[in-house]
């Protein structure tokens, strides 16, 4: 779905000794981006599949991972889905990968002389000429607009619209975006005339003019931001790139909508004074009143290892660990999730014969539990099943009135596709 970038090409044939090892090459294609688009670098990591190592790149918050796959014999393949940023996104990225073509010295295909498919359904990449992206995008935003209309229809709820995978968030609205939620009334009038949504894209326009730093901002203030002060060096991180953003955004056209109440909080968790914090704390006095920008300022979905879910509040700071366990914590609470393979290896000793104080039996998840603690620090350990999948759940807390938040945090672990 949408405009999809699929690009073939070949590296090092003019190397006497033949084309550099895959997973090298690779690297230095990540080392070219650190130095010529490190600004715009969200992140970066190889991975292995069956058709070789796999250089996966984020460039933008809205955007899905750019692929770059070494598959051998100097044959590389880039993948991307530009249509959840924008025409202006689609230009950037093609410009990237021509830099990054003649700095590696990679010989692009034209389109047609490789697989069907494969080239850049607007024409930009090889010609240069943009006049097609923008149509391609809004035509597919129309056909969105009326599935999902279709979807809501058929009595379903939760339509995301270019929402990056691994995140379901609770927030009113018909469908939500990278921009904010949209109602029906919204859906039906982009399914007539899709230019009405063309605000949801961050990156509309070419360069990096105010709007799209303005878009980068809004981007982040919906999918990312946790509303609380920062707990980790990432989330601070975070907050100042979004504040220098809406300030860059603002010098820059003072004249666009921004998001003064948000702003004036993330000044505040970051403790920013002077003058242009007492100018936006004016702005957002005089601001409309209605609910804050924000989708973690609720629940959140979030999708874990080997087809497990979990709902925990959108303020918790997740990570990843190198024993392949995820947590989310805050100052008070935190969330611990292990996949298991050996459910008796967990529990070694006379503590394998604990007695379970809670039992819960879902559609697709059972499990046991225990509580265990005393003022300030408790611990709730649970085993979780769903056909030949377990994990363990363990949910810590300081207050004892927590104590339901933390059995429906254990008790809200789902599995998607169960034995």
């Amino acid at each position: 779905m949408g405009v999809k970038l699929l690009l073939a090409g070949w590296y090092g044939h003019d190397d006497v000794s033949g084309p550099e090892a895959p997973r090298p090459w690779l690297r230095r294609v990540e080392g070219w981006l650190r130095e010529t688009a490190d600004a715009f670098l969200e992140g970066s990591r190889v991975i292995e599949s069956s058709q070789g190592p796999i250089l996966l790149v984020r460039l933008h918050p809205a955007a899905d991972d750019v692929a770059i796959v070494a598959a051998g014999q100097g044959r590389v393949v880039v993948s991307a889905n530009t249509s959840m940023v924008g025409p202006g996104y689609h230009r950037f990225l093609c410009d990237v990968l021509h830099d990054l073509g003649e700095a590696l010295e990679v010989d692009w295909a034209e389109p047609g002389l490789t697989t069907e498919g494969v080239g850049d359904p607007t024409g930009y990449f090889h010609t240069g000429d943009a006049s097609g992206i923008a149509p391609r995008m809004l035509a597919w935003l129309g056909e969105m607009a009326g599935r999902v209309l279709d979807f809501r229809h058929q009595g379903h709820s939760g339509a995301t619209l270019s929402l990056r995978a691994g995140r379901g968030f609770e927030y009113p609205g018909a469908v939500l975006t990278p921009m904010g939620p949209r109602d029906e009334a919204w859906l039906r009038a982009v399914r007539e005339d899709p230019r009405i949504g063309q605000d949801i894209f961050p990156w509309w326009e070419p360069g990096l003019g105010a709007t799209v730093k303005l878009g980068w901002a809004l981007s982040r203030i919906w999918t990312e931001m946790v509303w609380r002060p920062p707990l980790l060096e990432e989330e601070r991180h975070l907050f100042r790139e979004v504040a220098r953003l809406l300030e860059q955004a603002w010098r820059e056209d003072p004249s666009l909508a921004y998001p003064w109440r948000e702003w004036q909080q993330v000044l505040g968790y970051l403790g920013v004074g002077g003058t242009l914090a007492e100018e936006v704390s004016r702005r957002a006095a005089a601001a409309p009143v209605g609910p804050l920008s924000g989708y973690r300022r609720g629940v959140v979905q979030v999708t874990l290892p080997e087809g497990w879910e979990i709902r925990i509040p959108g303020s918790l700071a997740e990570q990843r660990l190198a024993d392949g366990s995820w947590v989310a914590r805050d100052h008070r609470r935190s969330v611990r999730f292990l996949p298991l393979r050996d459910v008796e290896g967990i529990a070694p000793g006379p503590e394998k014969d604990m007695p379970y104080e809670f039992q819960h039996r879902g559609e697709r998840v059972h499990g046991r539990a225990t509580l265990q603690g005393a003022e300030g620090e408790y611990r709730l350990t649970a085993l979780c099943e769903s056909g030949e999948h377990r994990a363990l759940c363990v949910v810590s807390f300081d207050d004892p009135d927590e104590q339901d938040w933390a059995l429906g945090t254990w008790r809200s672990l789902d599995h998607a596709v169960a034995a």
